[in-house]
């Protein structure tokens, strides 16, 4: 036996202790195609394992990290492998891929040798489970492929060890056969009939319920929004001040006017003892100080209401404060909301694409994020016919749930999920309601 091959057997006998010796398939899969090359001189190695679908794919591949499924080089080996000419190989067989290339009318890629040596890997319990591929522009020859052969059932016994029981070919096969396939089947069936209610989930926020809002009692300028955010108030307690500046004008002016008018009107019924002209002009004077008067009147109610005060008891709701100061209101335009922290409901913001028939009285879980382990009990009490868009920008169902108060009341502002309760229906249209919507609207019936 020459020293040349005495060497190469002893290379053989070192890759097979560390084989057996691998803790892991990638490990297993790094050892063959990396170190197969102190046996078998090679360019590239391919690693091929068969797939659930009894598919073959690349695992590994010599000197790289990661494979790119999409590179133009994994595909090609892979249809080599699966071409029907090629599947279940059980010998070892040179492949040139020149000609193999133009058969199946496939590129061949320039960055992948000529010859292709594919060894299959067998398991002795499980037979086939892959191929290990040697790429290179010279021929492989016959000294060479005893010692790889002798290999190949080194890694086939090498890879058992990694193979797990439970197959699903094995177990359909096990199930779906004979008298068991028809029990299955009616067992399945029946499972997908069972009834269940139908349900939807939604973001949920709670919200006061009939709450006192505070608007701008005529047209102006926000001065100033005293009461902060979940501030305690009562009636007469400040809250608003609206700018007063005009106002004040406004009301200086109508009481100086009121003091002309008054001062002429005094002046005329003093000259109407002797003038009769003068008295002609009483009865406009009159009503020119009556004007003033209610002119003087409506400056100073105006003036008054700048200050807007608290008419109930509960918590201040104000949405960003600093944005309020300097904004000019409509008159009727909501400023702040004072609310009743203990009489709340959920405002619940259905997607359109989530959408389920919802009766009245509808069932509802609410899951609050504070506390998800826990829910509220609640009904639907009201919902809007068209949808509108939601805070996040979803076009959404608009639904008012209410608190059957079983807990402590939650604080209003506190968001969530919740679970809308809709009709009963069967198993099956509620695990495929969604596939069965998005082909209908695939295929347009």
């Amino acid at each position: 036996m020459s020293e040349d091959k005495n060497i190469k057997i002893a290379r053989l006998i070192s890759l097979e202790k560390k084989t057996r010796e691998a803790k892991s398939k990638d490990e297993l899969n790094f050892l063959v195609v990396n170190e197969t090359r102190e046996i078998i001189d090679y360019t590239t190695s391919f690693l091929l394992l068969k797939s659930a679908t009894d598919k073959f794919h690349i695992n590994a591949i010599s000197d790289i990290a990661s494979i790119d499924r999409t590179a133009p080089l994994v595909t090609f080996v892979e249809s080599i492998i699966n071409h029907k000419t090629k599947i279940n190989l059980k010998e070892i067989e040179s492949i040139d891929l020149e000609q193999f290339s133009k058969k199946i009318k496939k590129q061949k890629p320039k960055n992948i040798p000529q010859y292709l040596l594919c060894i299959p890997i067998f398991s002795p319990q499980r037979g086939l489970q892959g191929y290990l591929l040697l790429a290179r522009n010279k021929n492989f020859n016959e000294n060479e492929n005893e010692l790889i052969q002798h290999l190949s059932r080194t890694y086939g016994h090498a890879y058992n060890t990694f193979l797990t029981n439970f197959s699903i070919k094995n177990f359909l096969k096990k199930n779906f056969t004979g008298k068991k396939r028809w029990i299955t089947i009616s067992v399945i069936i029946l499972i997908f009939l069972f009834p269940v209610r139908i349900t939807s989930t939604a973001p949920v926020e709670v919200v006061a319920k009939n709450p006192f809002l505070i608007t701008s009692p005529f047209d102006g300028v926000v001065k100033k929004i005293i009461a902060n955010n979940n501030d305690q108030t009562k009636p007469g307690d400040l809250l608003v001040l609206l700018e007063d500046i005009d106002l004040s004008n406004e009301f200086n002016l109508a009481k100086q006017s009121l003091q002309v008018a008054e001062k002429e009107l005094l002046r005329t019924r003093q000259s109407s003892f002797t003038d009769n002209e003068q008295k002609s002009r009483l009865a406009e004077l009159v009503a020119q100080v009556d004007l003033k008067r209610v002119e003087l009147k409506s400056a100073e109610r105006k003036l008054k209401n700048s200050k807007i005060y608290s008419e109930k008891k509960g918590v201040v709701i104000v949405d960003r404060k600093s944005d309020w100061q300097g904004k000019p209101v409509a008159v009727g335009e909501k400023i702040l909301t004072i609310a009743d922290p203990n009489n709340i409901e959920f405002l619940i913001w259905l997607p359109v694409k989530d959408s389920i028939v919802i009766n009245q009285d509808a069932n509802t879980n609410i899951f609050l994020d504070i506390n998800p382990m826990s829910s509220y009990k609640g009904n639907i009490i009201r919902s809007t016919y068209e949808p509108e868009l939601s805070p996040e920008e979803v076009l959404s169902y608009k639904l008012i749930s209410s608190f059957k108060g079983n807990r402590d009341t939650p604080r209003i502002g506190l968001r969530g999920t919740a679970k809308v309760y809709g009709n009963r229906t069967i198993l099956f249209y509620y695990l495929f309601r969604k596939p069965i919507t998005f082909i209908r609207q695939l295929i347009g019936l």
